[in-house]
């Protein structure tokens, strides 16, 4: 046999898909993670960018209503 057998049974019994189910748990975790990270950053330089936008808007304003 030039199979390895990585103690998977070859019927794909209960007891070989119990360990792959908590692996992609883990992995959903993982990602869900990453992802509510990645939009926490994303919120906060939306709002730096909004941040920006309103002064350089305040800005203009005051420069249009002192002429």
């Amino acid at each position: 046999g030039g199979v390895p057998d990585f103690g998977v049974p070859p019927s794909g019994g209960p007891e070989g898909a119990e360990p792959l189910l908590q692996l992609r748990e883990e992995q959903q975790r993982l990602e869900l993670g990453r992802r509510r990270e990645h939009l926490r950053e994303a919120q906060q330089r939306l709002q730096e960018v909004a941040l920006e936008a309103q002064t350089a808007q305040l800005k203009r304003l005051r420069q249009t209503s002192e002429r």
